[in-house]
């Protein structure tokens, strides 16, 4: 048997090679054919329709491209748009929901053969998202399928492996009178990997940049919207940083949210959203809840602020329904606050509400210094107006000597109790200035307070320095105890007129006082003359007849028996107060069955009078408890 000479194998393989090369020829010029033919068939104008078409009748919204657009083949199916517009829901306050300068797509053209639209990659430039709510529940990017032109056939799976986005503004509005919020986007990737989507981004909320990573349900899920879309972010800015971890809604479900969030704040300029307001934020803040929106809802379960390292616990709830006004309420407790100058407050409960130009805590109750105090503050939010503050507070049983340590430096008092009530409508964006504007009513008793040591060393404690130029020269003065102290102050726009309503008792005198306090201009004049108890072993003649104290609230200055004393008490008003300095010497008389000085500075007149000499009714917000 022959065989096959080994030099017929070079001419089989130039054979084989050529008949490659002509196949290969004949595949370019029908692939070349295809193109040409479908370049015939579907010029960019008549794919632009198919296109604008199919995402029409997809989302049910007009869809147009109002720029060029270009296809490629090979090696993926690339489709490149200009000037593209998806309208927006009939009831929206524009016309279009989303506007871009230019979109790409590139598709698989292997798995498109397959029957699956696999999108390898969205490229999103210069594009203008306008995301709003009606308030009632609806969302212009809830959408439907327009079901017009149906073949009955399953539609094709879509899949999208990565989109970019550069040079985009977001943007959300509730209602059309709403406040409206933006969100720049100077990049975004967001790629598919695994079972997830890693996401990475440069943000500028309002010129303040955050950076934001973490992962996402995949994208493809989120172009389904059948299901929620977990959420696990981070985002950080200058002196700030935040999360979240949950999930949120999508299609029908589309508006809906439940997250556990956090937020922490160490500098005051991350704040700078909220305008003058971030002044007043005690810093650093670290902010936890579990936040839910639902239609016309946003509810915070669980939540645990703290600002400067006190901590609050409660909930709160944001209510904005179409046509309604914006309401907020919360309830927050606290176990100790603290607050300079004061003891620290503790078994805080408040009740905040808040809707367009009205404020309220109420109820609000805490204890303070062994006591409980408990009222109510409304405030009235007036455009381009200072608010206007209504404040009720009633505190009881307040342990003097941990008012006192509240100060700082030396204890001067051993034991005692206070009470303290006001009433007092203000206006004003500061405290002074709400002081100065104050009318009302304030009434601080204290009862059976002991001083330790001696007076004379106390220089700057006024109650104290009063007692020691009062008290007759001799007389002992360790362990003093002041049996009742009483302050009322009826305030007309910040000015109290004293008539009798400032008095001091110890075992021995009585002491009440005329004049004038202005917290409008920070001063005050004041006259005492002190009275002999009947029954004690004391001559009135070694008493001090008169002392005036004068001055700037910070520093007054003490004078006593000061020469033409009767001419200086009535430049500072006891004349007007008490009809006549005549009135001084008998003004703490304390016959036998008359009331005493705390008695009488403590129930006397509370009406407020105007400035026309009649007297006002005063607002009660709140019942007057009575003196325990």
């Amino acid at each position: 048997m022959e065989t096959q000479p080994l030099r017929d194998g070079p001419g089989r393989a130039r054979r084989l090679a050529s008949r490659a090369l002509i196949a290969l020829c004949l595949l370019a010029l029908l692939l070349a054919a295809a193109w040409f033919a479908l370049r015939r068939a579907y010029p960019p104008e008549r794919l632009a329709a198919m296109l604008a078409e199919s995402v029409s009748a997809a989302t049910g919204r007009a869809f147009r491209i109002d720029g060029d657009l270009t296809l490629h083949l090979l090696p993926n199916v690339t489709i490149a748009a200009n000037d593209v517009a998806l309208a927006n829901a009939e009831w929206g306050a524009e016309p279009d929901m989303l506007r871009a300068r230019h979109v790409g797509f590139d598709i698989s053209l292997r798995d498109l053969l397959s029957g699956t639209v696999r999108i390898q990659s969205v490229d999103i430039e210069g594009a203008e998202l306008r995301l709003e709510s009606d308030g009632a529940g609806r969302y212009n990017w809830r959408m439907a399928p327009s079901g017009g032109g149906s073949t009955g056939r399953a539609a094709p799976r879509i899949t999208l492996d990565r989109l970019q986005a550069t040079d985009t503004r977001i943007s959300y509005r509730q209602g059309r009178e709403g406040t409206r919020l933006e969100l720049e986007i100077e990049s975004l990737v967001a790629a598919a990997a695994d079972e997830h989507s890693q996401l990475n981004a440069r943000l500028a909320l309002q010129s303040q940049r955050w950076t934001l990573d973490g992962q996402t349900g995949p994208l493809d899920a989120l172009l389904a919207g059948t299901a929620t879309w977990p959420l696990d972010l981070r985002a950080s800015t200058d002196g700030a940083s935040a999360a979240l971890k949950g999930s949120m809604g999508t299609g029908p479900h589309a508006g809906s949210l439940d997250a556990e969030v956090s937020l922490k704040v160490d500098e005051a300029k991350a704040l700078a959203l909220l305008g003058e307001a971030a002044a007043l934020v005690p810093l650093p803040l670290d902010w936890h809840t579990t936040l839910v929106h639902s239609p016309g809802q946003w509810r915070a379960d669980a939540m645990q602020l703290s600002l400067a390292g006190q901590r609050l616990t409660g909930s709160a709830t944001l209510r904005a329904g179409a046509g309604a006004p914006l309401k907020f309420e919360a309830s927050l407790a606290a176990a100790a606050w603290r607050v300079e100058h004061l003891p620290a407050l503790s078994a805080i409960q408040v009740r905040v509400a808040f809707e367009p130009g009205r404020l309220q805590f109420d109820p609000l109750s805490f204890a303070i210094a062994g006591g409980q105090a408990r009222g109510q503050v409304h405030v009235a939010l007036r455009p381009d107006a200072a608010p206007r503050v209504d404040l009720q507070l009633s505190a009881r049983s307040m342990a003097v000597d941990a008012l006192e340590n509240a100060q700082g430096g030396n204890r001067y008092f051993k034991g005692g109790r206070a009470n303290l009530d006001a009433r007092l409508a203000m206006t004003g964006r500061t405290p002074w200035a709400l002081a100065g504007t104050a009318t009302g009513e304030a009434l601080l008793t204290a009862r059976d307070v002991g001083l330790t040591g001696r007076a004379a060393s106390l220089d700057r404690k006024l109650v104290a320095r009063l007692i020691d130029a009062l008290i007759p020269t001799g007389q002992p003065r360790e362990n003093l105890a002041v049996q009742c102290a009483v302050v009322r102050l009826p305030l007309r726009d910040g000015v109290a007129a004293i008539d009798r309503s400032i008095a001091i008792e110890t075992r021995q005198i009585a002491v009440s006082a005329s004049g004038e306090i202005n917290l409008a201009r920070r001063t005050l004049s004041l006259a005492f003359r002190p009275q002999v108890k009947r029954g004690l072993d004391l001559n009135p003649g070694s008493l001090v007849e008169l002392m005036l104290l004068q001055g700037p609230l910070e520093a007054p200055e003490l004078s006593v028996n000061p020469r033409g004393a009767a001419r200086q008490a009535a430049n500072v008003g006891v004349a007007a107060a008490t009809g006549g300095i005549s009135l001084l010497a008998p003004m703490l008389r304390s016959a036998a069955g008359e009331a005493s000085a705390c008695s009488q500075a403590e129930h006397k007149g509370t009406a407020t009078p105007s400035k026309t000499g009649k007297q006002e009714p005063e607002r009660r917000l709140l019942p007057w408890p009575k003196a325990r």
